[in-house]
Formats: structure tokens, sequence, C-alpha cells
């Protein structure tokens, strides 16, 4: 592995500290300028956006009113009744007036039952339109002789610009349809409007509850679907107003923008005002150019005093440099000459007397860490044979059970420490019992549900007695967890598959394996061919088939034979 830069020599760290001094206040002050500002610029700009949303929709509902909302104020009044018969000439006049006072109006048709009536227009419309316009006219009168309004608040007819359609009937007091009024306004307005709107960096769109776009300042959105469109697809869900931070999915580059979105009662629209992060931050960005710049330029001229300064500090302390790194390399025998008696001589002097009191202090720190741990095992064994011993048939049980799993655990691959936290955790899988009755656990006969259910709750037992104990508690899931079954059923908490810890899983196949090749009060011990055959068995069933294939493994090797026979041998 190659050496660290900064661990060759003290002047590397040396001119980094004094590069860092020059340059990170400067860039602090700098970035920190830079970050507060943008979240001042964030705000505004967000601020902007949501009024700018705000007023375009105001002004296309506004737009909306005077063209049909008006139609339909029309329609209302010239509702007929019995004092107020339909007046075919009368209606015209009014629709005269309209037509002149509202230059969106193109068209407005008046229509009696028969499907006669007057027809007046602001200008002709294309031919071509003028042609797809006569079914869908014929088509809402239909609907309206039925009772029922028909609006189609975006049309594009051939040769035109867009235009929306209302078709209101006009009903007795009694609900009998006696005629309609068509209209025809131009929505070219809006498209002018949202033209006005466009600039570097800046897009407003007006979509429909399809999330189709409408209009835009950008013409090469108009008719896109802008359905993933972040605050579109939450306008399809629910018309509130949006503003936030989003990629732009219409945009070629998928950009960011700080966008804001304002539905619109009527047509049911909504408008979205969008400028690109780029463009808001743009003099943030060239400020923290600036500010970079200046930083590199502080860097460079700390980085070449820096050297001069180092260069003169790092000579003397050569020698000392290369003692220390033995030092640190655990070489504690190695001393400092001492050749001077300025401060780098009384360093060398000091760290002398501290490599001296390191090393001694180091080499007791091992015996007793040494011996501690010699402690803590012999405790636990001693305790698992405590535990064991109180009933005849399972002396030695832990230790063997340790053994195994020891075994087993080296063969299914796991490292040293997790090997030994296996052989900890199963000398201690039984340490629950010390809180079983002495006459449960030795009882020769079978034991009643109540004192079976006793007998399950050792592993609860003993995960209560070793969890205060911190260097412990990496042996908890195997206390705990040792009688659980692959396929479920097992306790305490009914775990199955891999949910059951790995070392849980290994113990209760070394528990398995002992408690068939031991004698119990209510088996004899089984012969070496039985047993196998139904750990086999078990595979897949009480036990991981992998911790299974990891005993066989052992068992082949001669890693693992029964003790209990051994020892009788």
């Amino acid at each position: 592995m190659p050496t660290w830069l900064f661990s060759r020599s003290l002047l590397y760290p040396l001119t980094a500290v004094l590069v860092a001094l020059a340059t990170v206040p400067v860039a602090l002050v700098g970035w920190g300028f830079v970050g507060s500002n943008r979240g001042q610029i964030e705000t505004l700009e967000m601020q902007y956006l949501t009024r700018q949303a705000v007023g375009l929709a105001r002004e296309l509902e506004v737009f909306h009113l005077n063209g049909a909302g008006r139609i339909e104020t029309v329609a209302h009044a010239l509702r007929p009744d019995a004092a107020h018969p339909l007046n075919m000439r009368g209606a015209s006049a009014t629709l005269e007036e309209l037509v002149q006072n509202n230059r969106h109006i193109v068209l407005l048709r008046l229509l009696d039952e028969r499907g006669q009536g007057s027809l007046v227009q602001s200008r002709p419309l294309a031919k071509r339109a003028d042609e797809a316009l006569v079914p869908l006219l014929a088509e809402a009168y239909a609907e309206n002789m039925s009772g029922r309004p028909v609006r189609h608040d975006f049309l594009r007819l051939p040769g035109e610009k867009p235009l929306s359609l209302l078709s209101v009937p006009l009903a007795s007091p009694d609900g009998k349809p006696m005629g309609a009024l068509q209209g025809v306004v131009s929505l070219e307005w809006v498209g002018s409007r949202m033209a006005e709107e466009a600039g570097v960096g800046v897009t407003v769109d007006v979509v429909d509850r399809k999330g189709d776009v409408l209009f835009s300042s950008d013409h090469t959105r108009v008719g896109r679907s802008a359905a993933a469109h972040p605050l579109v697809a939450q306008f399809l869900q629910a018309a509130v107003r949006l503003t936030k931070t989003y990629q732009d999915p219409l945009r070629p580059t998928n950009a960011e923008v700080l966008g804001s979105l304002c539905p619109i009662d009527e047509p049911g629209w909504a408008v979205v005002t969008a400028r690109d992060v780029e463009v808001a931050f743009a003099a943030l960005t060239a400020m923290a150019r600036r500010t970079a710049v200046l930083a590199a330029i502080t860097g460079v001229l700390a980085m070449v005093f820096g050297i001069l300064l180092a260069r003169r500090i790092i000579q003397p302390i050569g020698h000392l440099a290369d003692v220390t790194t033995a030092v640190a390399g655990g070489d504690f025998a190695r001393r400092v000459p001492v050749g001077s008696r300025n401060e780098l001589g009384q360093l060398a002097a000091n760290f002398n007397v501290m490599a001296e009191e390191v090393e001694q202090y180091v080499s007791s720190l091992r015996q007793a860490l040494a011996e501690n741990q010699e402690l803590m095992v012999d405790s636990i064994r001693a305790l698992a044979a405590a535990i064991d011993a109180k009933n005849p048939y399972t002396r030695g049980h832990s230790e063997r059970v340790s053994q195994y799993a020891v075994a087993i655990a080296k063969h299914y691959g796991l490292d040293g420490t997790e090997i030994k936290r296996v052989e900890m955790s199963a000398l201690l899988h039984d340490v629950g019992k010390i809180g079983i009755e002495d006459a449960i656990l030795t009882k020769p006969d079978a034991l009643t549900d109540s004192e079976f259910a006793q007998m399950r709750a050792h592993p609860l037992k003993g995960a209560a007695i070793v969890s205060p104990m911190k260097r412990l508690r990496d042996v908890l899931p195997g206390i705990r967890s040792h009688h659980e079954n692959w396929v479920g059923g097992g306790y305490p908490d009914g775990l199955s598959g891999e949910a059951i810890p790995l070392i849980a899983r290994i113990i209760a196949a070394a528990d398995v394996f002992d408690a068939m090749t031991t004698h119990r009060p209510y088996q004899r011990a089984m012969s070496l061919d039985y047993v196998f055959n139904k750990m086999r068995e078990l595979a897949n069933r009480r036990l991981d088939p992998r911790v299974v294939d990891a005993f066989f493994s052992a068992v082949q090797a001669g890693d693992l034979i029964p003790l209990s026979q051994a020892e009788v041998a």
C-alpha cells in the first residue's frame, strides 16, 4: 500500500496547514455569503413565480368570464317564459351588441326549437375550420334539445388559432328546451399573452386536466403531454397551488427549475411558470467562481511560503521522525539520540522518557487483557458447567455444544471473531435454565403442558440474564433463538428461515446433535448412523440446510465427533 503523502515528511502537513489557514477563511466567507444569498434569492424567485402564476391565472379567468361567461349570462337572460317568449329579432340585436363589445367572440348563433334562428359573426372563419365546426355545432344543438349544455374549452380547427365552443339550452319554466345559444370564442389572446412572458430560461405553460400543454411561451412545448411534470402530476390529482424546485421533463436537458402552478377554476386549466435554476442563480454562480479564483491565488502564495518555512523546521527533526515512525510501528525499544539542549533536544529527551513509559504500560495492558479474557472465558465455562450439573444427564452438555458449534462455524466459513462469538453463545445457550425449577429439569417422565411452558421460557430468561453485560451482547441472538425452527413454529419468537440469526442456527444444529448422542431420561443415546440420517432429515425442516452441510463437512474432516462417546471410550 503506498505511503500517504502527509506521512512522508512534515513539509506536507505544515504547508497544508498554512494553505488552509489562508484559503479556508476566504472560502468560508465567500461560500457562506453565496449560500445565504442563494436561500434569499430562491425565496424571492419562488415568490415572484407564484405571483406571476397567480396573476396570469386571474387574467385567464377574467378572459374566460368575458367570453364564455358572458355567453352564459346572455343565454340566461334570453330564456323564454310565459311573460317573455323567445324574441328572435330582439335577441339578434343583443347578440350583435355582445359581439361588437367583445373582440374575442367570433360567432354567436341563436336557434329556436326548430333549429332556425340568427347568426352573428365578428369575422369569417377559414373555410376548412368552418366545415369542421358545422357538425360540432349540430351535435351540440342536439344535446341542448335534450336539456344538456355542451362545452369544448379548447378546439384546434384547420386554418384557425385555438377556439372554444359553448352551447347552452334555452328552456321554458317547465324545463322544456325551446332553443339554444351557441358561441365560439377565439383563444388567440391566450397564446399571445403567453408569448409576452417568454424570456431567457423562463417558460410559462397553460395545461388542461389531461396534462396536455395548450399554450406556452415556448412553442415547442405546445401539444406535448406534461403528465410526468411534477407540478402537473400533482395538479391532476388535486387542483391546488404548488411552488417547488424540480427537474422539468419537457426541457431538452431535463434541467432543474424553480416552478409554480396556479389552478384556474374556469375552465379548469392551470398556469405553470418556471425559471431555469442556472439563470436564477447566475449572479451567485459568477460570485462563487470569483471566490474560487481568489482562494486559489491565496493558496498558491501560502504554499510557496509554507514550503520555505517547513524546510527550515524539518531538517533538524528528520531523525526524530524516523524514530517516532519506528515506535509508532510497535518498536518501543528505539530511542532518539539527544544532540542539543534547545527545544528540539528537550523534545527528544521527553520523547525517550515517554517511549519507555509507554513500553511498560503497553506490556502491562497486554498481560492484563490476556488475563481478563482468560478469566471471562473460564467464568463462562464454570457457569455453563454449573448449569449442566443440575441434571446428571446434561453434564458437559454446554461444553460439547460449544465445541460442535465451533467446528460447524469453521466449515461454514465464519472468521475468527465470529467463531469466538459462536463459542461463547453456545456455552451460555442454556443459561436461562437457572430460572427453571430443578424438579422440572431432572424429571424423568414427560413434562406436563405447564412444565413444558416453563421449560420453553429458558431462552428468554437466558437473554435477560446476559443482556446487561455489554461485552456479551453479541452472543444474545444465539441464546434467545437457538430453539427456533427453519420452517417456523419454534420458540420464543416463531422465526423462520434467514430471519433466525445465523449464530442461533449453528447452535441449534450442535444442540440437536448432542441431544441425540447422549443419554437422556426420555431416551438412550442413538447410533451415529441413525443420528446422521436424522440430521439429514431435519435439514430444511428443523435446521438450516447450509448449516447441516457444514456439520457434515466438519464430520468428514474429523473436526466433529460425538464427545460423549469419545469420553466413554
